[in-house]
């Protein structure tokens, strides 16, 4: 896994296929649906940090891709919450072999996680398995709920809102509910699945949003 780091360090592709080497069949059979692509965490970590983001949360971390994958390729840190402990400790464990000190994951919630630490947040579309009957699910642990997923998308919105000027979220397939009128698109690009979209809060700050760098574009990956 440390070469993967190395050419994910130095912006050389690494596919998927690649990347998910590190974890149990299980978890590699539904990555393609529910862990965010290389190419897409690589992108929105840049986004993220570009825009001044220093310390990233991604709500609904799985085994810790995105994570891992910001740690190894900008300079920020990153934290994941999730709620299935096996997830956690495979985040943990791929995260030491990767070597990607600065990534994290913690069995949590977004209900009761306390998110006044993080000025950069990332979503992709964390609370539909709360009420989607999906296909190929992830397991069968967590209880489909429409009440849960209220209550989620709820808390994300208050914490989004309560959040500082200048602190950053991309959303890749949303997060389940509309952005706060406090933030901001400055910019949005295509990937074969979903938009990649980052917003900035704004409010009574000297904080102004900054735009990432022009001409910089999706890394070409799988």
């Amino acid at each position: 896994m440390r070469s993967y780091a190395k050419r994910l360090r130095s912006g050389e592709r690494v596919s998927d296929d690649e990347f998910d080497a590190v974890y149990p069949d299980q978890v590699k059979s539904v990555s393609f649906r529910h862990w965010t692509p290389v190419t897409v965490a690589r992108r929105a970590a840049q986004l993220l940090t570009q825009t001044g983001a220093t310390k990233v949360l991604d709500v609904g971390a799985g085994p810790g891709k995105f994570c891992i994958i910001g740690a190894l390729t900008t300079a920020a840190e990153f934290t994941g919450i999730e709620q299935r402990q096996n997830l956690v400790e495979l985040a943990e464990g791929a995260a030491s072999r990767f070597g990607a000190d600065r990534a994290r994951v913690v069995r949590a919630n977004i209900v009761t996680f306390d998110c006044s630490p993080f000025n950069g947040f990332y979503f992709f579309n964390p609370f539909q398995e709360q009420i989607e009957n999906d296909p190929l699910p992830i397991d069968g642990t967590l209880e489909r709920s429409r009440t849960l997923y209220n209550m989620y998308v709820a808390a994300a919105t208050a914490n989004l809102i309560r959040a500082a000027p200048g602190t950053a979220v991309v959303t890749y397939h949303g997060f389940g509910g509309p952005m706060p009128p406090h933030y901001q698109r400055v910019h949005r690009e295509a990937t074969p699945r979903a938009e990649i979209v980052l917003w900035v809060r704004v409010g009574h700050s000297k904080t102004r949003p900054r735009r990432p760098s022009a001409g910089v574009g999706l890394p070409k990956g799988k």
